[in-house]
């Protein structure tokens, strides 16, 4: 009797039915600055039907999950571990602010971290892909990553949308919206990629240094310009949040 042969685990990977790289619905990475807007950009983009995955919220949930979270607390301590609960049978969950103020600090203890996430973060992004793809409603799969470049999901993406903005501005924002002073900022982007090299990557960029009312306007036409050619690259361009600055600014991206 032959050998029997075992499957990899995995999910299985069905030819995509479409012109995009996962089917009929092309997948669009975001990124930007930390305090450049992603968050608006992103519920822009789902308002005009897009399915939004944010891999903020992937890595969360996943640290509440056992296999995960054993991993974690093994690797940094049970320090990280909130105060258990009166339920004895309940674990005790990671705290996300303790284990931050390790990583962002570390170097080697991100490494670590990232090397348990990323992994299971990349399989949950795929079956998403792969599902809404199958579905066919949506009108884009946003994949809102800052780490997109970093851990490699952009091999995810068919395009890749950059959201700028000034550091002033960014500060600013992130001074009113979570406290933060300017080396708590310098701190969280020591821990991520060159925002210039993300910029020259990118399919497209967006300037979002105006009104909410502006960006979505923005984001609408951004969204029109990285859908109507399946597989064509577009050309590198730049969208203001102003649309009336297109008319007044140069592209300074344009011939690179």
């Amino acid at each position: 009797m032959p050998p029997r042969t075992r499957r990899p685990i995995g999910p299985i990977k069905s030819k995509p039915s479409g012109p995009w790289k996962h089917g009929a619905i092309p997948v669009i990475g975001l990124v930007g600055g930390i305090g450049s807007g992603k968050s608006e950009a992103a519920a822009r983009l789902a308002a005009l039907g897009a399915f939004v995955i944010d891999a903020d919220t992937v890595g969360h949930a996943l640290l509440d999950q056992r296999p995960v979270r054993e991993q974690v607390v093994e690797a940094f301590g049970a320090n990280i571990l909130e105060p258990a609960g009166s339920d004895e049978d309940l674990a005790a969950r990671i705290d996300r602010r303790v284990l931050a103020a390790i990583v962002f600090k570390d170097a080697a203890a991100l490494k670590t971290l990232e090397a348990i996430l990323h992994p299971r973060m990349r399989h949950t992004f795929e079956k998403a892909i792969a599902r809404v793809a199958r579905q066919g409603q949506a009108t884009a799969v946003v994949l809102d990553a800052a780490v997109l470049f970093e851990a490699r999901w952009d091999g995810l993406c068919d395009h890749v949308l950059f959201l700028d903005a000034p550091r002033e501005l960014r500060l600013a924002r992130l001074k009113e919206q979570r406290g933060w002073d300017e080396g708590r900022l310098t701190e969280r982007e020591a821990a991520q990629g060159p925002l210039d090299r993300k910029k020259e990557r990118a399919s497209l960029v967006v300037f979002n240094s105006g009104t909410t009312d502006e960006l979505s306007v923005a984001i609408e036409l951004a969204l029109k310009a990285l859908r109507p050619t399946p597989r064509a690259q577009p050309q590198r361009q730049s969208t203001p949040a102003n649309p009336a600055a297109a008319r007044h600014r140069p592209d300074r991206n344009r011939g690179r």
